[in-house]
């Protein structure tokens, strides 16, 4: 199938593949740019990076962005892999075609040199196993080896072959990333490979870091509320964690740090959460873990991203909750408490606070107040 360019659309991209394309000629290599560029061009939507297939050798074309573009060059070990970024950070990422074989699920796959139609049978789907030639006397025709335009037509997403959740379990997170970025369904045989491939478990043959690596790009998706909607249907909360709680609003927050802050607290056990996924903590996170934990007003000012947060995941919390506490260690020096039992005061007075109980500085002193007399030991 030809598609004829469409005027100014990835103006820079196109110009840049066409130099490809006749430098490859030049070398007799074949070039095509492949997967997600290659269907995002059949949907009429942008793509900021491209994939780069070639047969036999990328190192003239790698070598030619080198010495004519300001690109800075990342280089590595096999099938001459290499990703190159321009000053504008659009990417192309290079690689020879090749083929994989699974010699047990989920294990990495032994890849050697193949051809494109080997290359693209190797693909999650069929929607991503398309490619377009950049040969200047083909430029941008379609290969469509395995019904991807059919599958793209009908909104669905399907997988080439039925072992594909069994090599690797990762495509049963990228099934449900694409599904939702596309507004795509699962073809009926899809579907029924999902289902399977989540009864039998292939999920716990993954590593937590390979688990966590896809729940990250699903929090970088504009809307991850979606995906997690599909986990609600397909009942496949184990692809998370058991008994994983789907965080609310999560669209709401634009950062990563704060959507991953967001899908830990909103579980029934933070920290379980995360030494199960081997989760890093950060600023963000600990200081939120803390304040859940304490159910203290916290005694210096929260940030405008923490705030934010307690609102999200919390919406009715009581908003002095989150208020710096009323007094502090001088106040209760000047009332004439001392050394550590400034601490055991400022606790009670800080959860009173957390609490809703206390509502004014006279109220908090006034509490204080109480304790002293309570506790003449002060």
């Amino acid at each position: 199938m030809w598609v004829q360019v469409p005027h100014g659309v990835f103006f820079m991209s196109i110009k840049l593949l066409k130099e490809l394309g006749q430098k490859a000629a030049k070398h007799n290599l074949k070039i095509w740019a492949v997967g997600g560029f290659a269907r995002d061009f059949v949907l009429h939507k942008h793509t900021k990076d491209i994939d780069i297939c070639v047969e036999n050798n990328t190192a003239p074309l790698i070598n030619y962005c080198q010495k004519t573009k300001s690109v800075k060059v990342q280089k590595f070990k096999n099938f001459g892999t290499a990703r190159v970024t321009f000053e504008n950070g659009f990417k192309l990422d290079f690689v020879c075609c090749r083929k994989e074989i699974y010699p047990k699920p989920a294990a990495l796959p032994i890849v050697t040199k193949a051809t494109i139609k080997e290359d693209l049978f190797r693909r999650d789907f069929t929607c991503n196993a398309l490619a377009l030639s950049l040969l200047p006397n083909e430029f941008f025709k379609i290969y469509d080896l395995y019904g991807a335009l059919k599958d793209i037509k009908n909104k669905q997403i399907s997988v080439l072959h039925s072992k594909s959740f069994e090599d690797d379990p990762t495509r049963l997170y990228r099934a449900l990333r694409f599904a939702s970025r596309l507004n795509f369904k699962f073809s009926k045989e899809t579907e029924k490979l999902f289902k399977t491939a989540l009864q039998k478990n292939y999920i716990l043959l993954l590593s937590p870091v390979r688990k966590t690596n896809e729940i990250i790009k699903f929090l970088e998706e504009e809307k991850p509320s979606k995906i997690f909607n599909l986990i609600k249907k397909y009942q496949a909360q184990n692809l998370i964690c058991e008994s994983f709680k789907i965080p609310k609003n999560i669209d709401k927050l634009k950062t990563l740090e704060e959507r991953m802050a967001l899908l830990v607290l909103a579980q029934k056990n933070p920290l379980s959460f995360l030494n199960t996924l081997q989760m890093q903590k950060n600023n963000l996170l600990n200081n939120l873990l803390k304040f859940y934990q304490t159910k203290q007003a916290p005694y210096k000012a929260l940030t405008k991203q923490e705030i934010n947060l307690i609102k999200t995941l919390t919406p009715k919390i009581n908003t002095l909750a989150y208020k710096p506490c009323f007094i502090n260690g001088k106040i209760l020096q000047d009332m004439g408490v001392k050394g550590a039992k400034i601490s055991k005061v400022l606790t009670e007075i800080a959860k009173a606070q957390f609490a809703g109980k206390i509502k004014t500085k006279k109220a908090a002193k006034n509490v204080a107040l109480k304790i002293l007399k309570k506790d003449k030991s002060i």
